[in-house]
């Protein structure tokens, strides 16, 4: 089978892509049957030379492709009759913005698998951005912060390569003794928990984020159950 890498249309311009030029060797070296094409883009976070220089085609057409990968929703004018395609099409809560586009999947004979839906036996989702979402989150806010009160200032987050270029660009800056507070215990709050953990921040409890002071910045972690508490204990 004949997998193609599709070049991100979207605007603004997206820099991900389903597979680095690493998880594309390991693809074929697992399935050796398997064919794998690059659709040229200046936009994706690893280059076209990166994946030549893995030894994966790179071309300015995929349409001879069996499967299709994306991470965004495809241009209903790219969108290639009778091909198979897997991306986040934004369109299983009924979104009318994309309504359009559902019916151009069908119309065109499109198989269509939505990485929102693809689970595990259990209905657990295996494609999801939300650790990611809280590694660049936590990195902007600390930012942000540093730029508000003008103590320090840090590169975009997209600037950089990867999670520990993020983590070692914090650790390059000190926080004052400010009081972080980490909401949920999800993907996203997973996320920022490695960021946090990563510039070796202190965490405390619940009881000591309300009631101590600190000399140094610390953080707290809680679930849902902590947001609210009765008056009457």
């Amino acid at each position: 089978m004949h997998f193609g890498l599709i070049r991100e249309r979207k605007t603004p311009p997206d820099h991900r892509v389903v597979l680095s030029p690493a998880a594309c060797q390991k693809v074929l070296s697992d399935f050796p049957e398997a064919q794998i094409t690059v659709e040229s883009s200046p936009i994706r976070v690893f280059t076209d030379q990166e994946y030549r220089d893995a030894d994966i085609t790179v071309s300015d057409s995929i349409a001879h492709c069996d499967v299709l990968l994306g991470v965004k929703e495809v241009p209903i004018s790219e969108l290639i009759s009778n091909k198979k395609y897997f991306f986040f099409s934004h369109t299983i809560k009924k979104q009318p913005y994309n309504r359009k586009l559902l019916q151009t999947i069908l119309d065109k004979n499109i198989e269509f698998y939505d990485h929102e839906v693809i689970t595990n036996p259990q209905g657990i989702r295996l494609v999801a951005f939300g650790r990611y979402a809280g590694i660049v989150g936590a990195y902007n806010g600390i930012r942000a912060y540093g730029l508000k009160h003008k103590i320090y200032e840090l590169p975009k987050a997209q600037s950089l390569k990867d999670r520990q270029a993020l983590i070692e660009k914090l650790n390059e800056i000190r926080l004052p003794a400010v009081k972080i507070l980490v909401t949920g215990k999800g993907r996203v709050g997973g996320g920022v928990r490695e960021m946090l953990t990563g510039m070796n921040l202190k965490e405390v409890t619940v009881d000591m984020y309300i009631n101590n002071t600190f000399d140094e910045a610390v953080f707290c972690q809680i679930d849902v159950l902590d947001y609210n508490r009765r008056k009457g204990g």
